[in-house]
């Protein structure tokens, strides 16, 4: 038997909003990348301006931030970590967003390996 006729009208129907889907080369979000390695230009005080980094040319399109941790000398004065606010600390690496020649843009945690050309592309935030 057919179900009675409402005279409440229908809800106006709503629109769910999907995560867009990654692109078929995309990193995970806070994903190690497949490939690290990163030849970077710095401007004159060490600041990433631009990057080669999985077959790719891209520009540093924000104002990179600086990522710091204590000193490694200070472990041996302070092992238990009580005092680690107070220890000296020393540039390990950079966070920035960066923009690819396609438009693809990514924010990425780089740290130096010593060559101040090559570095390590450690974390990728799509």
């Amino acid at each position: 038997m057919p179900a009675a006729a409402s005279s409440v009208p229908d809800p106006a129907p709503r629109s769910a909003v999907l995560p867009a889907a990654a692109p078929p080369d995309a990193t995970p979000p806070d994903a190690t990348p497949p490939d690290p390695v990163a030849i970077v230009w710095a401007d004159p005080e060490g600041r990433p301006m631009r990057l080669v980094w999985a077959g790719r040319r891209w520009r540093v399109s924000d104002q990179p931030t600086v990522i710091t941790e204590p000193v490694s000398w200070w472990r041996r004065l302070d092992p238990d970590a009580r005092s680690l606010h107070l220890a000296p600390r020393t540039c390990t690496g950079w966070r920035f967003q960066a923009t690819a020649d396609d438009g693809r843009t990514c924010v990425l945690d780089v740290r130096d390996d010593g060559d101040p050309a090559r570095w390590f592309v450690v974390k990728v935030y799509d």
